[in-house]
């Protein structure tokens, strides 16, 4: 079963003007794009002529940049510094119309980075620039502040873990009790060494191998993935779950089933060139779905459609309603 043309685009149509907020990691990824045609003298490793440089958003940021091209409003939480690599992320923040209000400057750590090194359209070597670890408390209650104003014109909350420092204890006991106050449904794009942090979540969005760490089983099969699924929602009161699969498509654990065993979600996916921040697309396009009213299955297919989309693209990337329109007229039409 999947949305046909029309569904979609009804769907796709009450998404525009939702907000939903999103807080976690914000960072900036960086693309090297170069050539290689030799091994260097000094050391066994290739030599890359850079011929092309990217910066892009990403992280939280590019949650929310997916959430902005899909046509509804992102608002965003998170810190970054006041140095290149942050003046570089508002830049690209304000170039697409989403606004900065709610990030937190943090003047005791660098804005992140990751500095992805390609060459024949290979990724060679990652680079991060980071320093992990929870916020100091003026930035813990500037978090909060920002997540209170956020809340509430919110239809939905992404949490968008990086194990960075944004997602901690003080700040998730802070969700919890809003979101339950104002009845906001929270989605998490989960860190196993996280799993605490995340009880009483809405959903999470797990791909198999988060899901195995956090149940310490397997979660390759259908079968396997049904009992680690269960296991989680059981162990965390969680309402739903949705298991991305990668080339088996996404399992749906969602109330309406009552859990007795997913739905399986067979992949949209045509041709794969990268993967990077697919998950990020997928909570964006479920949570923007849930925010403007769909029963969660509607939500699950049109995160697939949308993740069918963007692995067709190499580096961090966004999808448009009418890229996923046009996917789904060139699979009718297939």
């Amino acid at each position: 079963m999947r949305l046909d043309r029309s569904q979609a685009e009804s769907l796709l149509q009450r998404m525009e003007g939702r907000r939903v907020a999103v807080l976690g990691d914000v960072m900036l990824d960086e693309y090297l794009f170069g050539e290689v045609s030799r091994i260097s003298p000094e050391a066994p490793v290739p030599i890359v002529r850079v011929l092309k440089e990217r910066a892009v958003l990403g992280g939280a940021a590019n949650v929310a940049a997916n959430l902005k091209a899909l046509g509804t409003e992102p608002l965003l939480i998170g810190t970054l510094q006041k140095d290149v690599a942050g003046d570089r992320l508002l830049g690209l923040l304000t170039g697409l119309g989403i606004s900065i209000s709610g990030l937190v400057l943090d003047t005791s750590r660098p804005t992140i980075i990751k500095t992805r090194v390609i060459g024949q359209q290979q990724q060679m070597l990652r680079i991060d620039r980071e320093d992990p670890g929870q916020p100091e408390a003026a930035v813990l209650l500037g978090l909060k502040d920002r997540l209170e104003r956020a809340l509430g014109s919110a239809s939905a909350l992404i949490v968008s873990d990086y194990d960075k420092g944004t997602v901690n204890g003080p700040v998730m006991e802070a969700v919890r009790t809003m979101c339950a106050e104002r009845n906001i449904p929270w989605i998490v794009d989960p860190k196993p060494g996280h799993k605490a942090l995340y009880r009483g979540a809405t959903l999470m969005t797990p791909n198999t191998k988060e899901a195995a760490e956090l149940t310490a089983r397997p979660a390759r099969s259908d079968m396997e993935v049904t009992v680690a699924g269960r296991a989680l929602m059981d162990e965390l009161g969680l309402k739903g779950l949705l298991v991305t699969r990668s080339e088996r498509g996404m399992a749906l654990f969602s109330p309406q089933a009552e859990h007795s065993a997913p739905w399986m979600i067979p992949t949209e996916a045509r041709e794969v060139f990268d993967v990077s921040g697919a998950g990020d697309t997928v909570i964006a396009a479920f949570s923007s779905a849930i925010a403007a009213g769909a029963d969660w299955r509607e939500a699950a297919m049109l995160a697939n459609a949308a993740a069918g989309v963007v692995v067709g693209k190499v580096g961090t990337a966004t999808v448009t309603p009418d890229e996923i329109l046009a996917h789904y007229h060139e699979q009718e039409a297939n």
